[in-house]
């Protein structure tokens, strides 16, 4: 049964579309994604603020445009000031969570789970509005009143996967499950165990382990400990259905067959025509030959975003409403894109990457721009084992992990890189480094072309590992480019690898 909050939710943004457009003129909600008109939507929604309830135009720039953040922000607004603290915290976790760099709404977030005493949340929060803006004071004071207080509680667990909660039995087939969530803490997470094994935590604090699974019952702990030294603990059951030796010979004969994947999904991005960034020459040639590709490949869906169409609400939407409802956890999700890249200085120092959408602000791009820690925390809502991002643009501050990965000579190789979680990504070059052009097409994705024909295939087994891509890449790109371009590759989650077997395509 739906919250009633959700049930009141829904009920509003039905009288949003009926409102805004009029019963005969409204888009009905089956009608598709339209990124363009919330935009409209909340620009005309800016002239009705002094309306006595919730900003119709907002709310239907929501439904139509899930990853277009600035609604969220002015709608969770409006609920806080009637005092729904709730639905405020929702509306502005959804901002986060698409990369809101409004060092406001954190502050405002870190007020009201202070106020609801969640003190773990709040610290979370406050760090980010004042990794922001350092210096705005009203996330100052109330950082001072979050520090004192006595930490007395370990690491608050949320789990993405498996979804089940604390002993519901979930059955699988597989024999092995990937453990994965989210632990926060007010003095710093130190570490995850998962059945008694350390798990990857990344910087913001996500988890992730790959357990195998024995016929029957199985019983996942998963532990925490703060570092001022409180622990934490969560238990979900798992029940693996079939033996482990039926399921070893049903996945060999399908790693034979070259099936790896139930589906596979491509998002395919190309931007020539910025509105106010320099032009590029072969971006959206590179995405249609990258494009090609994948259809020769056999994937079941492609979704390709060219120059005007490639706002950031649109490609937010992409990444973090559209692929978690179109893949599943059997399935391949690879993202390209060739456009512009930009590091960026955070306040606290360090660096961060970004892609340019088609509608960036050049003076503004931390706030206009996708930064790749919003990527990172998208990829956490899609289910897909194996995600790749390809991105012909350059830029450092990607966050890449320390895992290597299983080396090429493990026994059953193939069968568990096909199995496990992985995250990989691949950039044409890293900050301050100029994009070369050539022969109609950019250099990086030239070699790109060539590596998924077969170039790439080091050991000759017909299938092409994410790894793999990195590594011909690399050298390929620095020879040609006269060390002028230096892409970057390597994981920001799990030990898998993407695989792309050479069936489809002829070798060199």
């Amino acid at each position: 049964m739906k919250s009633s909050a959700a049930v009141g939710r829904a009920i509003l943004i039905l009288v949003a579309i009926l409102v805004a457009g009029g019963m005969g003129n409204a888009a009905p909600l089956w009608a598709g994604l339209d990124c363009d008109r919330a935009y409209a939507l909340k620009s005309k929604g800016n002239f009705h603020k002094g309306q006595s309830k919730v900003n119709p135009y907002y709310l239907e720039a929501i439904e139509i445009c899930p990853g277009y953040i600035r609604p969220y922000e002015l709608v969770g607004n409006w609920y806080r000031k009637q005092g729904n603290v709730d639905t405020a915290v929702t509306d502005f976790t959804q901002a986060a969570e698409l990369g809101s760099n409004n060092n406001k709404l954190y502050y405002l977030l870190a007020k009201l789970t202070y106020e609801q005493g969640n003190i773990d949340a709040a610290a979370n929060y406050i760090t980010k509005s004042l990794s922001i803006r350092k210096d705005y004071k009203k996330a100052v004071v109330l950082a001072k009143k979050i520090a004192v207080k006595p930490d007395r509680e370990g690491p608050v667990l949320t789990l993405i996967e498996p979804q089940k909660t604390r002993a519901i039995h979930l059955a699988l087939k597989a024999e092995s499950i990937t453990v994965r969530g989210l632990a926060t803490d007010k003095s710093g997470v130190a570490w995850i165990k998962i059945n008694g094994l350390e798990a990857e935590l990344s910087p913001e604090n996500y988890f992730l382990k790959d357990i195998p699974l024995s016929p029957g019952e199985n019983v996942i702990t998963i532990d925490a400990q703060d570092r001022a030294g409180n622990l934490a603990s969560l238990t979900t059951t798992v029940e693996r259905s079939i033996p482990v030796a039926a399921s070893r010979v049903k996945t060999v004969t399908a790693l034979a067959e070259g099936r790896f994947y139930h589906k596979s999904v491509a998002v395919v991005i190309g931007v020539d025509q910025y509105e106010k960034w320099p032009p590029l020459e072969f971006a959206v040639a590179d995405a249609l030959s990258v494009k090609a590709v994948f259809e020769k490949a056999g994937f079941d869906r492609i979704i390709t975003i060219l120059d005007e169409q490639a706002t950031q609400r649109r490609l937010l939407t992409v990444l973090g409403h559209e692929l978690p409802q179109l893949v599943g956890r059997e399935d391949r999700v690879v993202m390209y894109f060739a456009g512009h890249g930009q590091t960026g200085e955070q306040a606290r120092g360090g660096k961060r990457g970004y892609i340019i959408p088609v509608d960036a602000d050049t003076t503004n791009y931390f706030a206009t721009a996708i930064s790749m820690e919003t990527i990172r925390g998208l990829s956490n809502r899609i289910s897909a084992k194996h995600i790749l991002y390809v991105m012909d643009s350059c830029y450092s501050g990607l966050g890449l992990n320390r895992s290597a990965g299983l080396a090429s000579s493990n026994a059953d190789y193939l069968r568990k890189i096909a199995s496990m979680r992985t995250v990989q990504i691949i950039t044409a070059g890293g900050m301050d480094e100029q994009v070369t052009e050539r022969d109609g097409h950019g250099l990086f994705t030239t070699y790109l072309l060539r590596a998924f024909a077969g170039s790439a295939d080091a050991n000759r087994d017909s299938v092409v590992t994410g790894t793999e891509l990195g590594a011909y890449l690399r050298p390929q790109v620095i020879e040609a480019s006269n060390r002028r371009q230096n892409p970057l590759y390597g994981r920001l989650e799990g030990e898998g690898e993407i695989l792309f077997p050479l069936n489809s395509s002829p070798r060199e």
